[in-house]
């Protein structure tokens, strides 16, 4: 473990002095109607655990896990334009460059467009957007976590959404910010699809606040997902937030079904699935650029044991991939496994620009194989996370 963590600290001190010298160059002004922005997500990690034991899943595989797992990468990385015609019409485009599955030669950085679209704002406070843009609960959600660099939020991570989809959606506010709306329809996809329309979904999110307890409620509805008939996903979340200048404590409930059918089981992944959350960060008094962080997650994708398994086997000897490999995400989960992950670290706010976090992770799954025998294994990883955005 300590050549584990020495590594962590050689490579990613590494990127931080990168980091750091490159601090100056980036971010512009351009003038009053245009502005230019750069995120980059820096991760070093090293993980072990049964994913990662030769004996439980033979040499090669554990070879292999190791190779993608393991070292120092660019997870992701966003350039974004943010342009203002007047105080009605505006934009915003943004490029995203995400790690995919790293055991492919072009896996490594793929590049999409994650949002493109044209802002009206009629009156204050009401804004409508058309194109591709943010859906209602995963970005809100990871604006509150506040370390997305360090790891996605539990329903993103668990798959119950994209961040960003095509449509039309209406945002806004009421009584002076009181009660927050954001309401959307789209067709479900997903900026990382092929978009051709072949469905319609609608989600919503309305917001109460009260500071500093702030209570959110999110739902989605959507028809014949990427065009599969009876495919059909219907989400829920429900969360409550805790937040001041220093504190920010937050917790939430999640279920999830695909319209799970003997036809069409082996493609959803969600059978009345249910699960929860805890997150939140402390900034350390009189030290305000420390912080420390922590989420925990359990979630059961299928809400009933006699119905699995649907597909596959969750046995140890599955590999890592393919996923979106990067710091804390050793794995996807497949459908027959209930699952738990603890996350826990220590962050400081280099500059303005620049954060550093190192975190250790602790990853649980249960599930049953063909058979229906129980299996389970555990992971655990430990990473040095940068954030540099301009």
């Amino acid at each position: 473990m300590k050549k584990r963590i020495k590594s962590i600290f050689t490579i990613g001190g590494t990127a931080v002095m990168l980091g750091l010298a490159g601090t100056a160059s980036y971010g512009y002004q351009i003038n009053d109607h245009l502005n230019v922005g750069v995120k980059a997500y820096l991760n070093a990690m090293e993980a072990s655990g049964d994913h990662f034991d030769a004996s439980k899943v033979g040499q090669a595989q554990a070879d292999t896990n190791s190779s993608n797992a393991d070292g120092a990468r660019l997870s992701r990385a966003y350039l974004a334009l943010v342009g203002k015609i007047n105080d009605e019409f505006s934009g915003k485009f943004v490029l995203d460059e995400a790690m995919t599955d790293p055991s492919v030669s072009n896996g490594r950085g793929n590049v999409f467009v994650k949002y493109l679209y044209g802002i009206f704002t009629p009156v204050k406070n009401l804004a409508l957007r058309f194109g591709l843009s943010e859906t209602p609960w995963i970005p809100y959600e990871e604006g509150i976590w506040g370390y997305r660099f360090v790891s996605e939020t539990g329903p993103d991570y668990e798959g119950f959404m994209p961040s960003s989809d095509l449509g039309i959606a209406v945002v806004g506010s009421l009584f002076h910010k009181l009660i927050e709306y954001h309401v959307m329809g789209s067709n479900g996809e997903g900026y990382q699809a092929t978009q051709n329309g072949r469905g319609y979904a609608a989600a919503a999110r309305i917001a109460l606040n009260i500071k500093p307890i702030i209570f959110n409620i999110f739902g989605m509805d959507e028809s014949m997902h990427n065009g599969v008939p009876d495919y059909n996903p219907k989400r829920a979340i429900v969360m409550l937030t805790f937040t001041n200048s220093l504190l920010t404590l937050s917790g939430d409930w999640m279920w999830a079904d695909d319209h799970v059918t003997p036809a069409d089981a082996g493609k959803a992944k969600f059978n009345h699935g249910y699960g929860y959350e805890f997150f939140g960060f402390l900034r350390i008094p009189g030290e305000e650029k420390l912080r420390v962080f922590a989420r925990y997650l359990d979630m059961k994708p299928n809400g009933s044991d006699s119905n699995l398994p649907v597909s596959g086997t969750v046995a140890p000897t599955a590999s890592l991939g393919p996923s979106n490999l990067y710091s804390t995400e050793l794995y996807k989960f497949v459908a027959t496994s209930e699952n738990t992950w603890a996350l826990a670290g220590i962050s400081y706010d280099i500059t303005k620009h620049v954060i550093a976090a190192l975190d250790y992770n602790l990853f649980t799954m249960q599930g049953y194989d063909l058979s229906k025998n129980k299996a389970s294994f555990r992971d655990n990883a430990v990473a040095l996370n940068l954030r540099l955005a301009f």
